[in-house]
């Protein structure tokens, strides 16, 4: 099938060869082999980068999918690589189980989320790709291998985090724990107090971040902590649909959009009267799957680096600093949440504690002012970028960030010599001609 494709922002747009949508893993295997060009996979359109960007084959997953088989003595489950972390979070509460950590959007394709190093928050936990317990994976030569820390275990360590650049995953097994339900607590809090207070913050919650309005001087935490008291269910809205919130700050982004001079007042507006979601001494309780995600149809772009835990407040500093002072109009926050050390070679996390810091353009607004002076900070600061948001290095800067670089880079072209997997946004991550 012949038609254009374009990620969720809506600047990311491609004009393929073919579309093909398999419906099993016979199917990928004989797409793969028979596909002329190069072949990239498309989940959910959740990345910002130019990752599915091709004008040859794109394969979605969506019809393979679904819950396989639940190994209820390890709590692990088996599941089609295109399954949304939104559908696979039910399915699995019904097994008794839930994933140990997921991020505020679930939107995305599994396999999407762990080919890119998506993740939560939490001091100790790691990316959702640390959860990974093993993969099948098409080749480029359309045979299947099985990956795990026994069978192919440089392909496990490395395919973790590849962007579909060594194959296409079309089963992925998830370590999982039995089910749990979360609290939702937070607030406004004076910008100095959290930055004196991050760490204890941090240590004392299962989970733990903050957003910040750069032009406020307050910010708007939010906790998240096992609990045993009643869940209440949350009666989300369907995929894409607004919530009031939704139309309301949509509207703000045009008004600052017009008016420039507004987005300080509006951002301290909005920090005073977001805090009201938190009111009361409870906080709200879910079972794990409806209490991680938020719903965020106010479309954006966005650039997000992980630097070294202990520099993450001094990074944020110094981001809003120039946020405020760069001249550039925006209006949505920062995102600061503190992410685990992890072992996939290409993880942004990759042996290293660290916070991930988000920075926000609506989607309406050019961004590439803005996040250029930002990701000069960011560099600064040793980051890493999430390999799913907008950044701008090359394999000339990746390879002093990632001590497998070099040992990806042989493995990637052994699987695939001819480069089926690459276009022209991964030949240059990857430094390939």
């Amino acid at each position: 099938m012949q038609g254009s494709w374009s990620n969720w922002s809506g600047w990311v747009k491609a004009w393929p060869r073919e579309i093909a949508t398999p419906e099993t893993e016979a199917d990928l295997q004989r797409v793969v082999r028979e596909a002329e060009g190069n072949v990239r996979v498309a989940g959910s359109g959740h990345s910002f980068t130019a990752l599915v960007q091709t004008n040859g084959t794109i394969v979605s997953l969506q019809k393979i999918a679904g819950l396989l088989d639940v190994d209820d003595e390890h709590e692990r489950a088996r599941v089609g690589a295109g399954i949304t972390i939104r559908d696979l979070g039910p399915l699995l509460h019904e097994k008794g189980l839930g994933l140990i950590n997921q991020g505020d959007i679930d939107r995305q394709a599994i396999a999407g989320a762990v080919g890119t190093g998506t993740h939560g928050t939490g001091g100790t936990l790691g990316s959702i790709s640390s959860a990974v317990r093993g993969f099948r994976l098409v080749t480029a030569g359309g045979e299947v291998l099985d990956c795990n820390s026994d069978v192919n275990a440089d392909i496990f360590d490395a395919g973790r985090v590849s962007m579909g650049s060594l194959g296409i995953m079309s089963e992925i097994t998830v370590q999982c724990r039995k089910a749990y339900a979360l609290e939702e607590k937070g607030g406004r809090m004076p910008v100095e107090e959290v930055f004196a207070r991050a760490p204890e913050l941090r240590d004392s919650n299962r989970h733990f971040e903050f957003f910040w309005f750069p032009f406020a001087n307050e910010v708007l935490t939010k906790t998240l902590n096992e609990t045993d008291r009643p869940v209440r269910p949350r009666n989300r809205l369907p995929d894409g649909a607004d919530a009031s919130e939704d139309k309301l700050f949509r509207q703000f982004c045009e008004i600052a959009r017009h008016v420039p001079l507004l987005r300080g007042p509006l951002q301290k507006f909005i920090t005073r009267a977001s805090s009201s979601r938190y009111a009361g001494s409870e906080g709200k309780a879910y079972w794990s799957y409806d209490a991680f995600p938020s719903d965020r149809n106010v479309r954006f772009n966005e650039m997000e680096y992980a630097v070294p835990a202990e520099k993450g407040i001094d990074c944020v500093r110094e981001v809003a600093e120039h946020m405020r002072r760069c001249g550039v109009n925006f209006l949505f926050p920062i995102e600061f949440r503190y992410v685990g050390a992890d072992d996939a070679w290409l993880s942004p996390f990759y042996h290293r504690a660290s916070v991930s810091i988000s920075v926000h353009q609506y989607h309406r607004q050019p961004y590439a002012d803005l996040f250029r002076g930002i990701e000069e900070i960011f560099r600064r600061y040793e980051g890493r970028p999430h390999w799913g948001k907008l950044h701008t290095l090359g394999a000339s800067e990746l390879v002093a960030l990632y001590p497998r670089w070099d040992d990806f880079i042989a493995l990637r072209r052994r699987l695939d010599p001819n480069g089926k997997f690459l276009n022209q946004h991964l030949r240059r991550v990857f430094g390939e001609s």
